[in-house]
């Protein structure tokens, strides 16, 4: 891969990470609306109100669906700022190493933000979940509905778990971002 330049390399990495996060949010949806949709009719099957939550994840994945293909088919290849970084980078020579540990730095930087992001909402949740459980009993003690409240905050922690480390034996860890990586580059 060092053949490419840092710009084409975080592009490659911008879209890998997007290609990631589409199939998880795809793969989301079969997890949650059915959860969703089997809450509603064990606890209140008078009145469908699932249809709200899958109309709007509906539309929540169409998005993220026409975002990630407009993406990859409007690219524009080579713009203004792409060639200024390329003269640039042919002309230092020497230089390229610099740019190379300077994109390892940012990769770095941008790894520990995403384990900070990750622990954040471990703590919020830790913090949250007792408030929950609380104002169920207080309010409304008759229906335990923090299990359900606990139940979607445990499966949204597991899978951010699953996002920054736990890919690897679905195929989609650090392997596959690379292979797709130079997919991509080679495009």
């Amino acid at each position: 891969m060092s053949n490419y330049t840092v710009d084409q390399q975080l592009y490659a990495q911008k879209r890998v990470k997007k290609i990631k996060g589409f199939y998880s949010h795809l793969a989301a949806t079969f997890v949650v609306l059915p959860f969703i949709i089997f809450v509603n009719l064990y606890t209140f099957p008078q009145f469908h109100w699932f249809w709200f939550a899958v109309i709007g994840w509906g539309v929540g994945l169409l998005i993220h669906t026409s975002c990630f293909f407009i993406d990859a088919r409007f690219r524009v290849k080579e713009d203004w700022t792409t060639r200024r970084v390329n003269q640039i980078m042919e002309s230092s020579g020497s230089e390229n190493e610099d740019f190379s540990n300077e994109k390892h730095y940012v990769n770095a930087k941008k790894r520990i933000k995403e384990i900070k992001g990750f622990y954040a909402h471990l703590f919020v949740t830790l913090a949250a979940i007792p408030i929950i459980v609380f104002v169920n009993l207080k309010f409304v003690p008759g229906f335990h509905f923090f299990w359900l409240a606990i139940g979607g905050i445990a499966i949204s922690i597991v899978l951010h778990w699953f996002g920054l480390y736990g890919f690897e034996f679905l195929g989609l860890g650090r392997d596959w971002e690379e292979r797709k990586m130079k997919e991509i580059l080679k495009k």
